[in-house]
């Protein structure tokens, strides 16, 4: 990988680590003039497609993640066979290596590590993704103290049925999975908080939760066994804590915590409880370990250094004293307590001036984007508002980034559900959807967007499209359906390239039984070959029996002849009359029709004269 530039602007310097699926390196970003961490596909796994898909959902996984407990994501790309991912370089070292070096750490920074756990791990959880792999390998913590929760690798949406067997292997690491992880079964946001418990329990005791020589034991003690207790190893453990850690690691997922940020609610409320109790406790130790040995012998020295009870009563009065200024000066023996005000949704400026007037300091621990609130305005605080603090406490606060621009994806010439998946993938919502025949874009394709691409939108925008229905097709005239049968009608149809669609049916005076009384389209319309076209059939009357009479002269031919005439109406077509005449008679007859339609004289099979009934 010597001299290798991917991207045209990430410069290869140096190897810094290497996992399972990917090697990790040290690059320059040639554009932003800033080092970052660029993760590359290992090449024996390169070609292999589903590992391929593994890497990059990594990516999106995680590049939908912004959150100052979290590695940032910056990039994700591919060269010929190289894939590799982008990522905050972080200055510091692991969680496991810190462990190993420092272990048992002090239950006041274990906690304060766990709690910025679950803050990142938290945010995660809000954005729909599971870690699924949480174990001191994946936490870094900076130089400054700062920790980030690393490598969603086999991170999955929420609402995937995420089952944790891939290939016949556990995914996760055994020694901090699951117990539903070690089964098999879907896992949601508490098997996080599982992993968590396991870390935290590893950071106070020095240890794993669950050892055993192979992984498949380990994986069975997470099933069945009980988890040992944390005090037992570290009696400075308090009660509370190791009840927290009991519940995180609960077999039951419905019986640990709801939430990581329930979670890091309690840890915080161990921290306050347990931070001057822990802090006297070290001050102690530290003075005792510091303090000059009497050499042996010495105790006639101790006797001599006894006060005398002058001496004694001249200490008491100045402590008495030094109370009393301390209580009438209107502070308490351990620092006056102020009540915190509600600073959430002030600029952060005028919330620490609101802070300060009580006494108390201001400490920004993270900026968020929101859409809530305005960008530099305080999205929260800790503690919060109205809680008695000591004066010179700080609060915690997060501020907003405003709210987060999100630069809109190019969704054209791609079909419309591929299109709707790129937006939701990056947080934008489909929009209108406006369909338009075209001649050389096949169905369903994006025709046009607004916005356009490349445009930054709040998260959240919606995207309107034009999408082609493809070519349009020819065109018919509507045939007339009134006075046929359903049976004919949709053979007319058929052969005009058209469809019958929704058939009702109700009473007529005008169409008996059974005929289509009327269309939705009329007869000789334009119309599209595939138009569906919706009938009204008559439940009858139909139309009333109507009387017309008929008088005509034949020709004078001295000949014999025969006449009919033919009815044709809305019952049909029907001989009414057939006699045979000489030349020259008169022919008088009347004839029944119902609706309208046509008498036809035919002599000697000849249509001579035809009469319109109506």
């Amino acid at each position: 990988m010597e001299n290798i530039i991917l991207g045209g602007r990430y410069e290869l310097l140096e190897i810094i680590g290497e996992g399972g699926m990917a090697r990790v390196y040290k690059a320059h970003c040639r554009i932003l003039d800033r080092i970052v961490a660029i993760k590359i596909l290992k090449e024996e796994y390169s070609r292999d497609k589903s590992f391929v898909e593994k890497f990059k959902t990594e990516a999106l996984s995680a590049a939908r993640i912004n959150h100052p407990n979290i590695v940032n994501i910056y990039d994700v790309g591919q060269e010929g066979d190289i894939h590799y991912i982008v990522m905050e370089l972080v200055e510091g070292r692991t969680l496991k290596e810190i462990i190993s070096d420092e272990a048992p750490l002090a239950v006041e920074r274990a906690v304060d590590i766990a709690i910025m756990i679950c803050d990142g791990v938290h945010h995660a959880h809000e954005k729909g993704i599971i870690h699924r792999d949480i174990k001191p390998h994946n936490i870094l913590i900076t130089d400054h103290g700062m920790v980030k929760v690393a490598d969603f690798g086999i991170a999955r949406a929420i609402s995937n049925a995420t089952i944790t067997y891939g290939n016949n292997n556990i995914v996760g690491s055994v020694h901090y999975i699951s117990p539903e992880q070690a089964k098999g079964e879907t896992v949601n946001r508490t098997t996080d908080i599982y992993s968590i418990g396991c870390v935290l329990y590893e950071m106070l005791t020095g240890r794993a939760p669950f050892t055993a020589d192979s992984a498949i034991t380990v994986a069975l003690k997470h099933i069945h066994d009980e988890v040992p207790s944390p005090r037992k190893i570290n009696p400075d453990i308090p009660v509370a804590l190791e009840s927290i850690i009991m519940q995180a690691m609960q077999k039951n997922p419905r019986q640990r915590f709801a939430s990581a940020q329930e979670m890091r609610n309690v840890l915080l409320g161990i921290n306050m409880q347990n931070s001057e109790e822990y802090k006297l406790k070290r001050r102690n130790e530290n003075r005792m370990a510091g303090a000059p040995k009497l050499f042996e012998g010495d105790e006639a020295v101790k006797k001599k250094k006894k006060l005398s009870p002058v001496g004694i009563a001249i200490i008491v009065i100045a402590v008495i004293g030094l109370l009393s200024g301390v209580l009438l000066s209107g502070g308490g023996l351990f620092g006056k307590e102020v009540i915190v005000p509600n600073v959430e949704g002030m600029d952060y400026k005028q919330a620490d001036e609101e802070l300060s007037k009580v006494g108390l300091v201001m400490s920004v621990v993270g900026k968020e984007y929101s859409s809530e609130f305005e960008k530099d305005a305080v999205i929260s605080q800790d503690p919060g508002k109205d809680r008695k603090v000591k004066e010179g406490r700080k609060i915690e606060v997060v501020i907003s980034k405003g709210s987060e621009l999100i630069t809109v994806p190019n969704i054209t010439g791609i079909d419309i559900k591929d299109a709707v998946t790129k937006l939701g993938n990056v947080g934008l919502n489909m929009g209108n959807i406006e369909k338009v025949y075209d001649e050389e874009k096949p169905e369903g394709m994006v025709i046009s967007q607004d916005p356009a691409r490349g445009t930054k939108h709040e998260a959240g925008t919606s995207v309107n499209v034009v999408v082609s229905e493809g070519k349009q097709p020819d065109r018919v005239s509507m045939p007339d359906l009134k006075g046929l049968t359903i049976d004919k009608a949709r053979t007319v149809l058929e052969d005009n390239k058209l469809v019958l669609g929704e058939i009702k049916r109700q009473e007529s005076t005008s169409y008996v039984a059974d005929q289509i009384a009327e269309q939705d389209t009329e007869p000789g319309v334009m119309v599209e070959e595939g138009t569906t076209i919706n009938v009204v059939v008559s439940t009858g009357p139909g139309p009333q029996v109507k009387t017309k009479v008929l008088q005509f002269k034949l020709p004078s031919d001295d000949v014999t002849m025969n006449v009919k005439i033919i009815v044709s109406d809305l019952q049909g077509k029907r001989t009414t009359y057939d006699q045979t005449h000489q030349g020259g008679d008169v022919v008088y007859t009347s004839i029944n029709y119902y609706g309208t339609g046509t008498a036809e004289v035919l002599i000697n099979d000849k249509t001579v004269k035809t009469y319109k009934l109506n």
